[in-house]
């Protein structure tokens, strides 16, 4: 209640009702929010929720406060304010609160809190492109849940809108791919890994170009995969995580023309070179191991190095 409700309220020929009392302490609050107050307002909308637990301006009160917690850059403090909205009657304030509440979910990586959130606003969205932001997150979500058709019909459904993004599309389309190579559909997946490669940067150009070669490898076009390794090395030295993966793809394929040798110390430059990543480098030793075996039943002085 604010200081002027309460003078009001002692003076006794003055009748004062409830409702009057709710509409001048949340007016108050949403004067200093029109005017910029940011402080004033965060400390009146919260003396209103306090004072009036079931105030007529519940849900303003609620979604202001979630406003100047967000701008402010104070996201947690907004989350709770956001979910009151949301939990409340569909209001004009509804689409908003789910796009902000879905945004800091998605921040925090907390997918299976995200879902929800993101399919109401997939379903209550006015605005097409809160639609698209639904659909491309719930993409990225299903698949880090591992419901990995579920994350595809969601690619697709991202890739009918007629005018995207070249980053939204690559998305689509790496999540179509990774989601077609946990399944077990190598076709699939090589269709759009091919998709990625046309229009991504960075990172996503990098892993693209690494399923290039991989494929290439699986069928059979070994020289071919080296050159794609080759271009990946001197294209994108900057993303060692795929080009250490490419380099084993191109140890495989130099073991697979015959040259045992030249595999073998690809495999152990791996080894040696890229222990930030401990699964690579576990792959490479594997593959090495793989070849020492092999090269020791015809040649007794190979060490297996077991």
């Amino acid at each position: 209640m604010d200081q002027y409700a309460a003078w009001v309220k002692t003076l006794d020929y003055v009748e004062v009702t409830d409702a009057d009392l709710d509409n001048a302490t949340y007016e108050s609050a949403e004067k200093q929010y029109l005017d910029g107050n940011t402080n004033e307002a965060l400390t009146l909308f919260t003396k209103y929720l306090n004072n009036f637990k079931n105030g007529l301006h519940k849900n303003q009160a609620h979604f202001y406060l979630a406003q100047l917690h967000f701008k402010n850059g104070e996201k947690l403090k907004a989350q709770p304010h956001y979910k009151a909205v949301v939990a409340a009657s569909k209001s004009e304030f509804t689409e908003e609160a789910l796009l902000r509440l879905s945004q800091i979910t998605l921040e925090q990586k907390d997918w299976n809190e995200a879902i929800p959130i993101l399919k109401r606003l997939e379903t209550e969205a006015n605005f097409p492109q809160n639609s698209l932001f639904a659909q491309s997150n719930l993409m990225q979500a299903y698949y880090q849940t591992k419901a990995y058709n579920t994350a595809v019909t969601y690619a697709e459904k991202v890739l009918d809108y007629s005018k995207l993004d070249n980053k939204v599309k690559s998305d689509a389309y790496l999540i179509i791919g990774r989601s077609a190579m946990k399944t077990g559909d190598d076709t699939k997946a090589k269709r759009a890994f091919a998709k990625v490669e046309l229009t991504a940067t960075g990172e996503t150009a990098a892993e693209a170009l690494y399923y290039n070669a991989y494929f290439k490898y699986n069928e059979g076009n070994y020289a071919a995969s080296n050159t794609t390794v080759q271009r990946l090395a001197k294209d994108y030295s900057g993303y060692k995580f795929y080009g250490a993966k490419g380099l084993i793809i191109m140890a495989k394929n130099h073991h697979a023309l015959g040259d045992a040798f030249q595999a073998t110390y690809i495999l152990e430059s791996v080894t040696k070179n890229f222990k930030d990543f401990p699964e690579v480098v576990a792959e490479a030793q594997t593959e090495l191991n793989s070849i020492k075996t092999e090269q020791a039943k015809t040649n007794a002085s190979v060490n297996t190095g077991k």
